[in-house]
């Protein structure tokens, strides 16, 4: 608390003791220390291409760092399982011909009382579950790869292909590829990792002590010439190994500037509605356990005591007794804490 009383200290002393005053600043706004970042993909900006049937990997058409188009063809896969599936397809279509028939010529004996009413209904089911046979091996097909026309090819022209082409099903850029070509692939093997690199993301490790006046919306330094970064999430979680929280931003127009995986250093902007000063670090001294400054008094300091809110580089940042305007001792603290402990029989 402050001591209530000055240090009395002329002028021709403080020039002689070389005592420096600076004037205190608000700071209201300010950024952390340097603190590591980790560059990543937002998960709802990456899509795991992976093989529709087991078979064997027969061409790769693209590599990492490769951009890609939605519908590109990214693989071709020989899949002796891709002939059965179009081959119950094919006969799928036969029986729905047939159930077809078997309805209209019982219509007609119907119509005429030569068959009963039973054997009609009967024929209509059959239709219906010959048409949904029909559209389930579709739909399988589908999921094993094959696009909707290359199906609807097959039920025109009747001819079976093994190859399977997998493509991809957004714009971005291939940042893995696990298959090997001419390795035998399982069904869902993954085959490429493909991403949409804008916007990414900054997972940034804060310190628990840090987090004071953090704000979803706040700005992000990043070291880059071109970008902007802003807090979209912070962390309910804290880690227990090194007392830190994630803070995580999202990052827009630094495409060149940053890549996934990278590892940078960040600051955050930090507003508070708590009245906040900036002085020089070296203005603070201790007594005791307390952190305190001296004020410039009239004729001489008055010690008021402070609280630390975070560093920025040879300045500190803190909260006490103390207004905007006001001049502290930037130089020569210790003779004036001598005089104060001094006269206070300290």
């Amino acid at each position: 608390a402050q001591a209530g009383h000055e240090i009395a200290i002329s002028q021709e002393q403080m020039e002689r003791i070389g005592i420096n005053l600076v004037a205190v600043e608000s700071a209201q706004s300010y950024v952390t220390d340097h603190l590591p970042a980790r560059v990543s993909i937002p998960p709802q900006q990456a899509r795991v291409i992976s093989a529709p049937r087991g078979g064997l990997v027969t061409a790769m058409t693209a590599a990492a760092s490769d951009e890609v188009a939605a519908g590109t063809i990214l693989a071709h896969i020989e899949s002796p399982g891709l002939v059965g599936l179009q081959r119950e397809l094919l006969e799928a279509i036969t029986q729905l011909r047939l159930a077809q028939a078997e309805l209209e010529r019982n219509e007609r004996l119907h119509r005429t009382k030569t068959i009963s009413e039973q054997i009609y209904l009967e024929s209509r089911s059959s239709l219906d579950e010959a048409a949904a046979l029909v559209d389930e091996r579709r739909q399988v097909l589908k999921l094993a790869g094959m696009p909707p026309e290359a199906v609807a090819n097959l039920e025109q022209a009747r001819q079976m292909s093994s190859t399977l082409e997998v493509r991809s099903p957004i714009d971005g850029v291939v940042v893995e590829f696990p298959a090997v070509l001419g390795e035998r692939v399982d069904d869902s093997a993954p085959l490429y990792r493909v991403a949409r690199l804008e916007p990414l993301w900054l997972e940034i490790s804060a310190p628990l002590d840090r987090l004071q006046g953090v704000q979803p919306g706040g700005s992000v330094e990043i070291p880059c010439d071109s970008g902007e970064a802003r807090v979209e999430l912070i962390g309910r979680n804290v880690d227990p190994a090194n007392q830190t929280v994630l803070v995580r931003a999202e990052v827009k127009g630094a495409g060149n500037c940053l890549r996934p995986g990278q590892f940078i250093e960040v600051r955050l902007q930090l507003n508070s509605t708590v009245e906040q000063f900036r002085i020089p670090s070296s203005a603070i001294t201790r007594i005791g356990d307390t952190p305190m400054v001296f004020v410039h008094e009239a004729a001489g300091f008055a010690p008021v005591s402070v609280k630390i809110i975070a560093r920025e580089g040879q300045f500190s940042i803190v909260t006490g007794g103390l207004a905007a305007g006001w001049k502290v001792a930037a130089s020569g603290i210790a003779s004036i804490k001598a005089a104060w402990t001094g006269r206070d029989g300290g």
